[in-house]
């Protein structure tokens, strides 16, 4: 089983420490995970994985600053960890993949946090921080999420033949 964590186009250095420590990676190995794919945007610094093997618990790790190709990594993953915005999310939820979303208190706006917790009170993803990834994960919450509905594109078509009809 595979975990892809994503940060998105920035950087969240507390996140991907977090994912590369020991304490982490024996949480994943116990909840029968294998491998661990890390985008760590710009918290390159901060991606110090541990090499596979007794020290890593048996986990792969693998990172890379960015893709033009996210979808490809999220449907390889049986659970997606990502930050708090809005693509990272909608990317995981859309895909039907269980998602542990993670809020960066660092950032000075509260929207990213607001999101999460709305989507969390429907069922659709975990809403955590940092400290309590390790346990987001053992808890197993994730695997009794609601499946994200699919958009309709019906009122979004109706919409555009109103406006060029007239």
């Amino acid at each position: 089983m595979s975990v892809y964590v994503t940060v998105g186009s920035t950087g969240f250095d507390e996140l991907v420490k977090a994912v590369c420590a020991r304490p982490f990676l024996q949480c994943l190995a116990t909840r029968g995970f294998r491998q661990l794919c890390v985008q760590y945007g710009s918290s390159e610094d901060a991606f110090t994985p541990l090499q596979t093997g007794p020290g890593a618990f048996g986990i792969a790790v693998e990172g890379f600053d960015y893709t033009s190709s996210p979808q490809r990594f999220i449907e390889k993953a049986d659970l997606v960890i990502c930050h708090a915005g809005t693509g990272s999310i909608l990317e995981a939820l859309h895909s039907r993949k269980p998602t542990i979303v993670v809020v960066n208190r660092g950032l000075m706006d509260n929207h990213q946090d607001e999101i999460a917790q709305e989507l969390a009170e429907r069922g659709y993803v975990v809403k955590t921080e940092v400290g309590g990834l390790a346990g987001a994960v053992t808890g197993g919450a994730y695997n009794r999420l609601m499946p994200y509905p699919n958009a309709d594109p019906q009122p979004i078509g109706e919409i555009l033949d109103e406006e060029t009809l007239y």
